[in-house]
This record gives structure tokens, sequence and C-alpha cells, in this order.
């Protein structure tokens, strides 16, 4: 049998070198899944919920207040998923057809919990909780729409509860908001998601509406 030849010790380096180069880069992405995983939209609004019922007490009245706004405000956009795999029209559109699902339970989640704060008479805070998140997506259609800039709209349902956590929490939880804003962005960018400049003007939709609301509650 003749002796296998010798791999020269460069072309060993070599290999080992985009082994480890793959390996690494694997291990970035399953890193930006589970942060994307970890922070959908649901998950971001029920941490916002328990924050402001842990560090303020003047947010919610009672806890059928928290309830409902979890179901206007994840519950309902959250349908968007399984819906989309019921209804035949939709799931022939596959992504796109969820992504506009989605948008529009969005409306009607936000709109209802408008409805539901003034019929309920609930706090201040509250209804510019519900009033930032219903203009956010009316912000963002008009980026889409008519300035035509390709805003996320991920980046705007992650972007409104950080906003909010940084309006209404302590220091603290704000610099913990921003160190996640970061990190999901990181995510989303590094998996291509989406672009940097998607992911910015989405999220400038959310601040935006968040100033505008204060602004209106001062007025009136």
């Amino acid at each position: 049998m003749k002796n296998q030849m010798p791999i020269p010790r460069e072309k060993r380096k070599a290999s080992t070198s985009r082994a480890l180069i793959r390996t690494h880069h694997k291990a970035l992405y399953v890193t930006a899944k589970i942060i994307r995983v970890a922070t959908v939209p649901p998950v971001m609004v029920g941490t916002l919920i328990v924050l402001l019922s842990v560090f303020r007490n003047d947010v919610f009245l009672n806890l059928g207040e928290s309830l409902m706004t979890m179901l206007f405000l994840a519950l309902i956009p959250a349908l968007a998923y399984p819906l989309s795999m019921l209804i035949p029209s939709v799931r022939r559109k596959g992504r796109e057809g969820q992504r506009n699902l989605a948008f529009l339970l969005s409306v009607v989640g936000y709109v209802g919990g408008v409805i539901y704060g003034l019929a309920a008479k609930v706090s201040l805070p509250l209804m510019i909780v519900f009033g930032t998140y219903l203009l956010s997506v009316i912000v963002l259609t008009v980026m889409n729409k008519l300035i035509k800039v390709h805003a996320s709209g991920h980046a705007c349902s992650i972007a409104g509860p950080i906003g909010l956590a940084c309006y209404f929490l302590p220091p603290v939880c704000v610099i913990s908001a921003l160190i996640l804003y970061g990190l999901i962005f990181w995510a989303s960018v590094h998996m291509g998601r989406h672009t940097v400049k998607e992911f910015i003007w989405g999220s400038l939709s959310s601040p935006l509406s968040l100033a505008a609301v204060v602004f209106t509650t001062l007025l009136f």
C-alpha cells in the first residue's frame, strides 16, 4: 500500500482557519436568531406591562386593565401567525401575506385599545401607551406608502415598548432597554432581515409617536 502523501502544514492551517471561521459565523447567527425569537413583539409588550406594574402604580388601576392591554397590543396582532396558516388566500402569499395580515390585525388591536381606553376611562399614562401604539402604525404607514423609505414594521414594534420603558421607568431600566435595543438591532441586521436604514426608519416611528402623544396630552 502506498503511503499517503502528508498534507502540507500551510494547507492544514488554512483548512483549520476556514473551519473556525464557519463555526464562528454559525455561532453568531444562532445567537442573533435566539435574540430575535426571545424579543418578538408579544414578549416585548408583556415585559413592558410587567415592568409598568412593578415600577409604577399609576398606569394600571387593576389586573383587568393590564390583561386588556395585553389583549389589544399583543394577542390580537399575534393572531396573524396562526391565522395565516388557516386562511388559504393568505397562506398562498407566504411571508408577504403573513406580514400584511399582521399589519391589519395590529391596526385592529391598536384601534381597539384606544377605544377601550376611552370607554373605560383608564389612566392618562395608559392612554399614552395606547395612543403611542396607534400613532406609530400611522406614522409607519406614511413612511412606507407616502415617503417610501421602507421602514421596518418589526423595528417599530420593538422600539415602541423600549421607548415607553425609557419614558415611564427608572434610569436603570432605561440603560437595560437601550442595551436590548442595540442587541436586537445587531441581530436583525446580522441575519439580513433588515438593512440598517430600514431598521432605523422603523425605530423612529415609535419615539416620534410617543413625543406627539405626550405633547398632545400637555396641550389638553
